[in-house]
């Protein structure tokens, strides 16, 4: 298994040298192999760690091999979005108002997730506004990494101000710590292209992971006490009680720590349900789907204002049931992720093909993207990072990944509107005021002939 884990690595520090070679990348790509070797990678470490006492190893290699294949055709297919490009070649940076732009993505990212939240009972609609307010995390990671390449430590704590809202407050009126964690991840990950020494790059991601793992752990211990307190209705000073024990009893990650190889074996190995139902169907207990699950993500793209009854809804407990045989608790999520996902409808070849052309998706997306920053375009941003940003969710299901990058395209269409408006008002204002009605000649003035 250790084998496995030095696969998924060197997979991903190939990407990071392949988006770093000409740093024409908003580091999506990066988010993605992050977001899916963290739910695979620490429970296979902890199974190697805690053998004596861990069970099952042999259902988590076995979706650790799912996993290491999945990781290096992810890449490749990165490698191949960006090979044939025609955006291959440095696009010229070009002025534009970049800093009302970032400030524009936050408040605008905001006030759809805070402001317009009774709009998510509109089928449809709410989906567009839902993956729409994701623009928030594009200022953020935008102004973070031009005050970062300009050393401005007052800018870079404003951002990172901004950066731990949205988690805090899910935190506090959700009790989930993944959907926050995810956030942070995306824009972080836009600072491992354009830092420029590699070395510091390597240095900040081995932070970066000692810290995730710290916090999760730490989480895991205490998230019964803080959900009881959000999912009870408390009110929000017991709430913020609930999240500051855990703070106070904070504790660094220690792989000699049994209670923390259990918290990373519970939640952050996802190969355990790999692995179960790749030997499920190796005996004949399951089946492969055969491109089931790929149907009903073609059907999600159906707007459910059009198809009420449409017999597609994101989730996936229902699949990670029928494939493992486990009876799962409703108050627990259980993603069937990409792995599993690919791996139980055609088996290797699903792997293969799936994550590589996820890959090429993705890698587009992001280098489409950061091309637009570069030129100016920044209207044109929307419409390749939100819909990048919707797929960039290792533990969900196909319907959540096409339904939701096809709700994301509808917001960015919204916002690149907006945005357009924002401009066109700032310039008549500003022609407006540099260049006043000249005042009326008084009458000593006239000249008569």
């Amino acid at each position: 298994m250790t084998f496995l884990i030095f696969i998924c690595l060197a997979a991903f520090f190939w990407l990071l040298w392949l988006l770093r070679r000409d740093r024409v990348s908003l580091g999506l790509p990066i988010a993605y192999l992050y977001s899916l070797l963290l739910i695979h990678v620490p429970g296979a470490f902890a199974n190697i760690v805690g053998r004596d006492f861990l069970r099952y190893s042999d259902l988590i290699e076995l979706g650790m091999r799912f996993t290491a294949i999945g990781s290096m055709c992810f890449v490749a297919g990165v490698w191949w979005a960006r090979f044939r490009s025609s955006f291959a070649i440095m696009p010229i940076r070009r002025e534009a108002d970049r800093d009302h732009f970032w400030w524009f993505c936050l408040f605008g990212g905001w006030s759809l997730i805070y402001g317009l939240s009774p709009l998510y009972q509109i089928p449809s609609i709410s989906a567009a506004v839902e993956k729409g307010g994701a623009i928030w995390m594009l200022g953020v990671m935008l102004g973070l990494r031009a005050a970062c390449q300009r050393r401005d430590l007052k800018r870079i704590a404003i951002w990172l101000g901004a950066l731990m809202v949205y988690p805090v407050l899910m935190l506090l009126l959700g009790g989930f710590l993944s959907y926050g964690s995810a956030a942070i991840i995306i824009v972080c990950a836009a600072l491992t292209i354009s830092a420029r020494s590699y070395r510091l790059v390597v240095v900040g991601i081995t932070v970066f992971v000692f810290l995730t793992l710290s916090i999760f752990v730490n989480y895991f211990q205490h998230r019964n006490d803080i959900r009881e307190q959000v999912w009870g209705g408390a009110p929000l000073e017991a709430r913020i009680d609930s999240v500051t024990d855990t703070v106070r009893g904070f504790k660094w990650f220690d792989p000699n720590d049994r209670m923390h190889l259990i918290a990373l074996d519970q939640r952050l190995n996802q190969n355990y349900f790999v692995g179960l139902a790749a030997r499920r169907i190796q005996f004949g207990l399951a089946d492969y789907l055969v491109g089931d699950s790929v149907r009903q993500g073609l059907l999600s793209l159906v707007p459910r204002v059009l198809w009420p009854d449409k017999p597609v809804f994101g989730g996936s407990p229902e699949i990670v049931s029928k494939m493992t045989g486990l009876h799962l608790s409703p108050r627990t999520s259980f993603g069937v992720g990409n792995v599993m996902e690919f791996q139980i409808n055609f088996g290797i070849p699903g792997v293969v093909i799936g994550f590589f052309v996820l890959g090429w998706v993705i890698g587009t997306l992001d280098l489409k993207a950061a091309v637009a920053e570069a030129r100016g375009d920044l209207g044109g941003v929307f419409l390749f990072f939100l819909p990048c940003v919707a797929l960039i969710q290792p533990n969900g299901s196909i319907v959540e990944l096409t339904s939701g990058s096809a709700a994301a395209l509808v917001g960015a269409y919204g916002w690149k509107w907006a945005w357009k408006q924002w401009v066109a008002h700032r310039a008549s204002s500003r022609k407006r005021y540099s260049h006043p009605h000249e005042a009326a000649p008084k009458a000593s003035q006239l000249k008569i002939d």
